[in-house]
């Protein structure tokens, strides 16, 4: 018989502010609160940027980093069809015909200064929540990283 001790609260019950203080003491993200909502959201491009997909394709690229033992949190933003978000470290230069085969393959990002909603680290069933959650002391894929992912498993980019 195993028993399983849990000193810890639940971090949905956790206030917002608690929960933007663990994002930034935990994984050193710059987060705020949304004043009007409540919700904790994630500063992007100093310290964390991200690349957007549709799930189907986003499994892909997963799938494809995994092969390559990288490993990238997820936060998945339900629709029709779902989208992932893919965290990564801050963007890099790319050349212009990279930039041209993510329009085309259809993964997106959001400017520098823009801001995404995080949510709950515990939080993988319903509304906006992680599918590969953060890890303490985990250290992000390179932007180029995920980019590449992208391209090599699209059959759009053919090879380049």
């Amino acid at each position: 018989m195993t028993a399983v001790i849990d000193d810890h609260p639940a971090l949905a019950e956790q206030k917002p502010d608690q929960r933007a203080r663990d994002y930034r003491d935990v994984f050193a993200w710059p987060t705020t609160i949304d004043s009007v909502t409540g919700d904790v959201r994630l500063q992007l491009g100093t310290t964390v940027d991200a690349l957007i997909m549709r799930a189907g394709f986003a499994g892909e690229v997963n799938n494809f980093l995994a092969r390559h033992m990288l490993r990238a949190p997820i936060i998945v933003v339900p629709g029709d069809p779902n989208d992932w978000i893919f965290l990564t470290q801050p963007r890099t230069p790319l050349r212009q015909s990279s930039w041209d085969d993510l329009v085309r393959i259809q993964v997106g990002w959001k400017q520098r200064g823009d801001s995404i909603l995080l949510p709950a680290l515990d939080n993988v069933d319903e509304g906006v929540r992680w599918l590969e959650q953060p890890q303490p002391h985990m250290t992000l894929p390179p932007w180029t990283a995920v980019v590449g992912a992208a391209r090599s498993t699209s059959s759009l980019c053919g090879t380049w």
